[in-house]
């Protein structure tokens, strides 16, 4: 019996690991929240689920829309963008004031997220691209989404006063493994001087980091090393899997 109870446990292992892994964006952003609390809402565009929203639900409230909503509605409509008010919420449990948070879909499959600090839809706002958001009740958007990028970009904004503003990283994390399109030469310093190691066609390849157009890579075995990689073309040419995705 115990024999049979370690041989389940072991084949569980590898699927809690993934669940759990540090690079599942979408397990990071429940695990900000408590199972208890937590408010999980798929906003669609169309049939689609196109965004999602992970936030505490006791931050959150129907949105009181204005009489001239419809007139606004139509005008995103007539424009063939998706848009629909999520909810009213609050950044912090003790803010006297809600947010409207209203997204779209943008003009070719770009969604993003706008908080408005006014029910009226043309009043001052922060747009904010992505596919998840998380609002977790510390004064903070979390966001995470590949829309015009070229790769899943993670940020953070964060209300400094009574304005949201994004925080500045160092670096932006990818995280991104595929394998190379064409041989690829990584270098020891950003002035791409000095090789550390080649990458060849069909090899593993990882995009770590970006530092503008510099790109972070590790191989298979471990070696890190920059390249410098274009950022500009909407098909992969260089590694598969990583071209601008947006307009």
């Amino acid at each position: 019996m115990i024999r049979a109870w370690l041989i389940a446990s072991l084949l569980m292992l590898p699927a809690v690991a993934r669940a759990d892994g540090a690079d599942d964006t979408h397990a990071a952003a429940l695990a900000m929240i408590p199972a208890a609390d937590r408010l999980e809402k798929p906003v669609k565009f169309g049939r689609a689920v196109a965004i999602t929203l992970v936030t505490d639900k006791r931050l959150v409230r129907k949105p009181k829309l204005p009489p001239e909503e419809p007139t606004y509605q139509r005008a995103y409509d007539e424009a063939g963008v998706y848009m629909v008010y999520v909810t009213d919420v609050k950044l912090k449990a003790d803010d006297a004031d809600y947010h409207v948070l209203r997204c779209d879909s943008g003009g070719s499959d770009d969604p993003q997220c706008v908080f408005l600090t006014t029910q009226d839809a043309n009043g001052p706002g922060v747009a904010i691209p992505g596919r998840l958001f998380v609002i977790p009740g510390d004064g903070c958007v979390y966001s995470a989404g590949r829309t015009d990028n070229m790769f899943d970009t993670r940020a953070v904004h964060c209300l400094v006063g009574a304005e949201l503003k994004p925080v500045a990283q160092p670096f932006n994390y990818a995280g991104l493994k595929s394998k190379a399109l064409k041989e690829l030469t990584l270098y020891a310093d950003k002035g791409n001087t000095t090789v550390v190691t080649k990458i060849a066609p069909g090899q593993f390849v990882e995009v770590v980091l970006q530092d503008g157009d510099q790109f972070l890579l590790r191989n298979r075995f471990g070696l890190t090393g920059w390249a410098k990689l274009a950022t500009d073309t909407q098909q992969a040419t260089e590694i598969d899997g990583f071209y601008y995705a947006g307009d």
